[in-house]
């Protein structure tokens, strides 16, 4: 039994809080976590959806129904990437992302700010992207980081442009110990980069809660 692979062609979906255009003054990019279905995320970014900021949300290509009760409409959530596929995921995730951020980009105002949030391991999903990819960004947010053991963590923040980045972590002990994201910003800090952390009470995020208020 010999494991082989081919290039085919996916289609991908994703959500958008607004529309591209010339009014837009801010794009977010915006990476679920581990089994999070799309519109659990958006309910989380509903106070930074207005009408002068774009939010896309992007679903990773791997596609699972969750468990459901008896009689009730299953739900589907995705992973960005499997343990036994890593090398491959991540490179499809890399085309997918920058395909989808130029399609986006080239319609809305030349220049306009890039924000990447990744949401658990949409974090890591995020920086092997941007590590790697083509996209034009501003500044990275980081919510509740989980790096599966599979991804050389340091490595990839290596490769990461000089950008300011944000690590997010809530107050309560909902995630791993990994996320409260104090190991991520030493390593951060030791791969050069200008990071903070700011800690957050958990449900829908803000933008005050962020330091990025206006952004």
């Amino acid at each position: 039994m010999v494991p082989s692979s081919f290039h085919t062609t996916r289609t991908a979906r994703y959500i958008s809080l607004g529309e591209p255009g010339t009014d837009i003054q801010h794009v977010w990019f915006c990476l679920h976590g581990e089994g999070q279905p799309l519109a659990d995320f958006a309910a989380q970014l509903v106070n930074f959806d207005t009408p002068e900021r774009l939010l896309i949300l992007p679903e990773g290509l791997s596609r699972y129904a969750l468990p459901a009760a008896a009689g009730a409409t299953p739900t589907t959530a995705a992973t960005w990437f499997a343990p036994d596929s890593l090398l491959a995921d991540l490179s499809d995730l890399t085309t997918y992302l920058d395909e989808l951020a130029a399609q986006i980009l080239a319609q809305c105002p030349e220049g306009v700010p890039v924000t990447v949030l990744g949401y658990g391991h949409g974090a890591a999903a995020a920086c092997r992207w941007l590590s790697s990819g083509r996209t034009r960004y501003d500044r990275l947010l980081l919510y509740a980081s989980i790096f599966p053991p599979t991804i050389d963590r340091r490595a990839t923040l290596v490769s990461l442009p000089e950008r300011p980045v944000t690590l997010i972590s809530t107050t309560t002990e909902a995630f791993t110990p990994e996320a409260t994201g104090e190991a991520l910003l030493q390593d951060m800090q030791d791969a050069g980069l200008k990071a903070q952390l700011r800690y957050v009470s958990e449900g829908p995020l803000t933008l005050a809660a962020l330091g990025t208020v206006g952004k």
